[in-house]
């Protein structure tokens, strides 16, 4: 049995009365481990495991299988995810089904999970800005991001002030708070001694400090989702009266059918509770700003982008499907591919913000004007699926993923071709007369021993 603070004890006792016994047995079951498929990228990998109720990608599988040695993980084919995040897409495709061509934010996004769930519920016409305020942990964000291979997002290291010199720019803002984690506290029982009311009341200011900062950036007539995985009030309930109270927010009621174990009273809060869902614990509310409220638009300098020249286009052309959806600019020599449509909205964003990736980086042209391909377009959707490709068995997959040496073979075409697992893309290998050259990124390789 966990132990669990008295203090957190009967605030679950105030709050759940007849369930608390319940709620409080659960929290010494065994943690389930659930998966999200990729929409944009075909596979029949866990087709026979439980769908998860609130998302139709989602599955709960009966065992935790070797994630790190699956080539389909690193090629981006599922995101592994708990199973009460991805009610997240539920309530963006209840405010999204009628509208496209959407900004959203996902404020506190490190990770990925929530971003990855976004981009698959947001139609290919949004654009996304994926934040995360910690810089240490906006590698783990962008390397996620670029397994899932969409082109309509943006990946930000900045404060939530930061983002006000963008104006209201938001049609949606995600705001998944750091908080006291008690939600997650059968996955990490240690976590537990870390808890106090004191802590608590940190955290509670700490996610009204960053309401506070962001909510200038949302549209009138926008929506923000804001949630935790935490059980009590003062992160949960009390966040929303106070958004409600001073900035005038109001509920969105989104229904949902009644066979989902969601706890909910008003449907525009919704609570997972352990004893409930074959996940762990989630609280989230989405709230709509009036569209009354005063529309105070921003601008700030802008600063030129560097745009590839036509002589480099054929090349540049030749790596993607569908060319003529992107323009392309150039960031310290790397070519970037960004949707063109919504151009003025990343160079409004470059001009506020830090940011640290974009759209595809499709790699640098040499001095013959030859594109050395990176591997974030390896990963892309939007790769031209005419390029040579090698596929490769489970243990060949395995051992380019580990960097290591790939023997020839005379079937394969010379030159650059894609590495290729069940058809889908791995990275870059480049095939030689004598040698093959491994291009997988260093940082990216499995450390593990596999068997």
């Amino acid at each position: 049995m966990i132990p669990l603070p008295e203090d957190f004890k009967q605030h679950i006792l105030s709050l759940y009365p007849k369930e608390a016994g319940y709620f409080f047995d659960a929290l010494n079951n065994e943690t389930y481990t659930s998966v999200r498929l990729n929409k944009s990228k075909s596979s029949n990998v866990f087709s026979n495991d439980e769908i998860v109720p609130w998302c139709s990608e989602g599955r709960i599988l009966t065992e935790r299988p070797s994630f790190i040695e699956d080539p389909l993980f690193h090629a981006g084919a599922y995101y592994v995810q708990e199973s009460s995040s991805m009610f997240l897409s539920a309530l963006v495709q209840a405010i999204t089904k009628d509208k496209k061509g959407i900004i959203a934010l996902d404020l506190c996004a490190a990770p990925g999970g929530k971003s990855t769930t976004l981009l698959d519920a947001l139609d290919e016409d949004s654009i996304l800005v994926s934040n995360e305020i910690i810089k240490s942990r906006v590698g783990v964000l962008q390397e996620n991001l670029i397994r899932w291979g969409r082109a309509n997002c943006v990946v930000s290291n900045n404060d939530p002030k930061h983002f006000q010199k963008l104006g209201e720019l938001f049609d949606l803002i995600v705001v998944d708070a750091p908080c006291s984690g008690e939600g997650l506290w059968r996955r990490d029982p240690l976590a537990i001694n870390e808890w106090s009311l004191e802590h608590v009341h940190l955290c509670e200011a700490r996610q009204a400090r960053i309401l506070h900062d962001i909510l200038p950036c949302l549209k009138p007539g926008g929506f923000i989702i804001y949630s935790t995985c935490t059980f009590n009030v003062f992160e949960n309930e009390n966040q929303v009266s106070m958004l409600q109270e001073q900035y005038k927010l109001k509920p969105f009621p989104v229904t949902v059918p009644e066979n989902w174990p969601v706890y909910t009273e008003d449907f525009y809060q919704f609570k997972f509770l352990p004893h409930k869902v074959k996940g762990e614990g989630l609280f989230a509310a989405i709230l709509q700003k009036p569209e009354e409220v005063n529309h105070a638009k921003k601008r700030v300098g802008s600063a030129k982008l560097t745009f590839a020249s036509k002589k480099h286009l054929p090349e540049i052309h030749s790596f993607l499907a569908e060319p003529n959806l992107f323009d392309y600019f150039i960031e310290n020599d790397f070519v970037f591919a960004f949707l063109k449509e919504k151009m003025a909205v990343y160079e409004h964003l470059r001009d506020a913000l830090y940011l640290k990736y974009a759209g595809i980086c499709l790699g640098k042209l040499d001095k013959k004007m030859q594109l050395i391909p990176e591997h974030s377009l390896a990963l892309s959707v939007h790769v031209n699926p005419q390029l040579s490709k090698v596929e490769l068995s489970l243990e060949e997959a395995q051992t380019y993923l580990k960097k290591g040496n790939i023997s020839p073979n005379t079937a394969w075409n010379i030159g650059w071709n894609l590495a290729c697992y069940k058809g889908l893309s791995l990275g870059w290998m480049k095939v030689l007369p004598n040698r093959v050259n491994n291009y997988f990124p260093a940082e990216y390789r499995i450390l593990k021993d596999i068997n």
